[in-house]
């Protein structure tokens, strides 16, 4: 079913934010369900699933705030370095 919404992704000829979000949005759910179910992740323990998730989770919630942080030193740069 999921792969069916991202083919129809490019079936309705989407573009820009939304086609790829779309994109990434599928994607993700696609690999959470392999993992989930043919790794057999959803019958253990929530310890393990713990060990298995979540260094990734953080390490994507570090990368989110560094591109935040980013953004607001380059737009404080323009602000102050562009006079």
């Amino acid at each position: 079913v999921l792969s069916t919404f991202s083919y129809m992704v490019d079936y309705f000829q989407l573009e820009g934010f939304t086609r790829w979000s779309l994109i990434l949005l599928f994607m993700f759910l696609k690999a959470g369900y392999i993992v989930a179910i043919f790794m057999h992740v959803s019958w253990e323990r929530l310890s393990l699933k713990w060990l298995l998730f979540g260094p990734p989770i953080a390490i994507a919630v570090l990368i989110t705030l560094m591109a935040i942080e980013a953004d607001y030193t380059f737009l404080n740069r323009l602000f102050f370095f562009d006079r």
